[in-house]
Order: C-alpha cells, then structure tokens, then sequence
C-alpha cells in the first residue's frame, strides 16, 4: 500500500446539476462584481474631488484607498468569471478549487485592510476639517456618508462572493448528495 498520493491526481466529479449550478452563479456573480468594481472605480475619483473634502491635501489617499478597494471588487469578480472555467469539462479540474478560493482570499483581505483605512482616515478628514484658516467645519452629510460607504459596500459584495466560492467549490457530502439525487 502507498501511503502518498500520486503527484498528478485525477479531476474531481461533481454532480451535473452542481456544475450547472456553479457555471450560472460565477457567472451572475461575477460579471455583477467585475461591472460594479469597474464602475466605483471610475466613481471614486470622479465624487472624491466633488465633495466638500476635497479641498484637503490628503484627498489623494482618500481616492486611492477607495479605489484600490473597488479595483479589489473588480478582481474579484474576474476570479468568479474565470473560476467557471474550471469546471468546463464535467468535472472539477484538479486543485483548481484552491485556486479560486485563493483570488477570492486574494481580494478580501487586502480590501478589507484599504477599506478600514480608508473610513478612518475619512472620518478624520471630515472630522478634523475646519481647523484650516477660511474654511468651515465640515459635517457627515448624504453625500460624505454615501461617498464613506462604497469602498463598505464593496467589500461586502466581496465577502459574498467569497463565501459564494467556498460553498460551490467546497460542497458538504450533504450538499453533494442533494446534487446528486436531482440529476437522477
């Protein structure tokens, strides 16, 4: 008996009606992440210098700490939109299950980090202003809230289709077999 695995280890089958079911929801998931990550990254710069803030010298870290976490989204939706590629051929194409799971951890934990600096230094940005000569404190209106809370709201989509990627491609023998009965 050998104990080790053999190097190349053969594609994992997954029941017909998993695959289909992870083909259509990284497609879904992941053309909706990658267009919405496309679109804050053009909208963050753009209200970034509209706001009231803008007349701070640091609104350049602003804008960029909220567009590297939308262009965390837009990756994110890419690895949804290539991860359905992997089970193109019936089967669940060797480790390639760790793979997505790794664009996904790839795009949430770097997000997640920009995105908890950018609301602090926002915070600060608009709770420290007014101390400049002429200009008049500034307070959380709709649109400062609004412009605080993308980068949130991409990172929680991103979360999603984290857990999106662990539940498709990491099915509980549960799941497997509630697969499986559907396709007989």
């Amino acid at each position: 008996m050998n104990p080790y695995q053999p190097a190349v280890a053969p594609d994992r089958w997954l029941p017909p009606a998993l695959i289909g079911t992870i083909r259509a929801t990284t497609m879904r998931w992941g053309l909706a992440s990658a267009v919405l990550g496309l679109l804050m990254i053009i909208a963050m710069p753009v209200f970034g210098y509209l706001l009231p803030t803008s007349y701070d010298v640091t609104t350049v870290v602003t804008v960029g700490l909220g567009t590297l976490a939308s262009a965390c989204l837009l990756m994110s939706g890419v690895g949804l939109l290539i991860a359905r590629s992997y089970v193109a051929t019936g089967y669940l194409r060797y480790r390639k299950e760790y793979m997505a799971i790794g664009i996904q951890l790839g795009s949430v934990i770097p997000g997640w980090l920009v995105t908890i600096a950018f609301v602090l230094w926002y915070i600060v940005v608009v709770t420290t202003s007014g101390s400049y000569i002429g200009q008049e404190q500034l307070h959380f209106t709709v649109p400062i809230v609004i412009y605080m809370l993308l980068p949130v709201v991409a990172m929680l989509i991103n979360s999603v289709n984290l857990i999106i990627v662990f539940c498709l491609f990491f099915p509980s023998p549960r799941r497997l077999s509630r697969y499986s009965s559907r396709a007989a």
